[in-house]
C-alpha cells in the first residue's frame, strides 16, 4: 500500500509542476505578445502627446 500511495502523491507532484509550467508558460506568452503589440502599434495617448509636440 505505502508503493502505491507515493505512486499517487508523485503523480499529484507532477501535475502540479505541469500546472505551474503552463502557467508560467502562458504569462510569459501574454507578456510577449503585449511587448509586441506595444511596439509595433503605441497607444493613441502616446500618438496623442506626440503629434501635440510636433504641433506646438
Amino acid at each position: 500500500m505505502k508503493l502505491y500511495e507515493s505512486y499517487v502523491a508523485e503523480a499529484k507532484a507532477r501535475r502540479r509542476r505541469r500546472m505551474a509550467i503552463g502557467i508560467v508558460g502562458a504569462v510569459m506568452l501574454a507578456t510577449v505578445a503585449l511587448a509586441a503589440l506595444m511596439v509595433l502599434s503605441p497607444p493613441s495617448i502616446a500618438q496623442a502627446s506626440l503629434s501635440a509636440g510636433q504641433a506646438g
